[in-house]
């Protein structure tokens, strides 16, 4: 490390010292991201410490790689590859310098289980990868790919041949040692916490967290029941839609469980439709604070207490949340999160 960045270093951790934060809230910027580069063989969803990447324009072409950064405190990095059945199934993997490659280092199993994308899942229990060939000119029935390097392996789990046992969806992930710069200073300044976001919505939800959407929301249609999902430390937006049956009345319901982020007149909501109203750079500056219809503390009829959610979470909506009275049926709620700030 030079002196310039040292001294650069050293002021960062003051700085932080004295705003009383007991976390980085950025990478430190001489620990420089990693770039890279990955194809499945047919179909591809990439994560990265349990957050989807949502720009993968190639992700259903395995001839092209898809290019990504890779922060380099980054801890997990988990693949959903489908298989099209077509010849063998693999996964092929680098950085730019080949510190990160796929082999038979990597884990990768047939069988979903529950939150296998994020950090803290344990995959003790998971067979290594198959590493079916190394990636060259020309390995049958692949070819070169752009951008990843040679040495790379084509993964897979043992089922990668075509025929009826052949395994069409895989769940692979790696786990990668901290950076030696990130490693030096996480011991003094470990990086901020996640949270978690339990949320629920009379009557259907889907929710977004800086415009990539939360698949995995196995009670977005029962609003008796909340969906509880990790939030980043540095995510800057919650974007939800709800959608009404009629039923009474229409609501969201959200917290973490430290109260840090709650469901009140603080989000923003609408009846209108505008493109990217999930994303962060759109500007809801214009919309109108959400309507507060009633706390969760207390019992507000037609709604009872949602386990997992904060009683002082208040139910949401707009202004027209009486389904009886020609309520909105579908609307748009966003909540921006400081990211100055100290709790954050």
């Amino acid at each position: 490390m030079t002196l310039a960045i040292a001294i650069l270093a050293v002021e960062i951790l003051a700085s932080i010292v004295a705003a009383d934060l007991d976390c980085s809230p950025e990478p430190l910027p001489f620990c420089k991201p990693y770039i890279l580069s990955i194809t499945v063989d047919n179909t591809l969803r990439l994560f990265i410490d349990g957050i989807e990447s949502a720009n993968l324009p190639n992700a259903n072409d395995w001839t092209k790689a898809d290019t990504v950064s890779l922060p380099c405190h980054t801890r997990v990095i988990a693949v959903l590859a489908t298989d099209d059945g077509a010849l063998r199934a693999g996964i092929l993997a680098s950085t730019e310098d080949g510190s990160v490659k796929t082999d038979a280092t990597w884990k990768c199993t047939s069988v979903y289980q529950r939150r296998w994308e994020t950090v803290d899942f344990d995959d003790s229990s998971w067979p290594s990868a198959r590493a079916i060939a190394v990636h060259r000119t020309f390995t049958c029935p692949w070819m070169w790919i752009e951008g990843i390097r040679k040495g790379a392996y084509w993964i897979w789990t043992d089922n990668f041949v075509r025929d009826i046992t052949g395994d069409r969806v895989v769940y692979c992930r790696k786990r990668l040692a901290l950076h030696a710069d990130w490693r030096e200073f996480n011991r003094r300044l470990p990086p901020c916490p996640t949270r978690s976001l339990s949320i629920t919505v009379d009557n259907y939800m889907i929710l977004y967290l800086d415009g990539v959407e939360q698949r995995d929301l196995p009670n977005a249609n029962v609003w008796t029941k909340a969906d509880t999902v990790p939030l980043p430390w540095n995510t800057r937006v919650i974007a939800v839609k709800g959608t009404d049956d009629r039923h009474a009345r229409a609501g969201m319901l959200a917290s973490t469980g430290d109260g840090y982020i709650l469901t009140n007149s603080s989000w923003k909501c609408t009846n209108l439709y505008y493109a990217g109203w999930e994303t962060v750079t759109y500007d809801d500056s214009a919309w109108p604070a959400a309507y507060v219809s009633g706390i969760h503390e207390t019992y507000s009829c037609p709604w009872k207490i949602v386990p997992n959610i904060r009683l002082d979470a208040y139910w949401i909506w707009t202004n027209k949340y009486e389904s009886s009275a020609g309520g909105d049926v579908v609307v748009y709620c966003r909540l921006k999160i400081d990211k100055d700030s100290p709790e954050f």
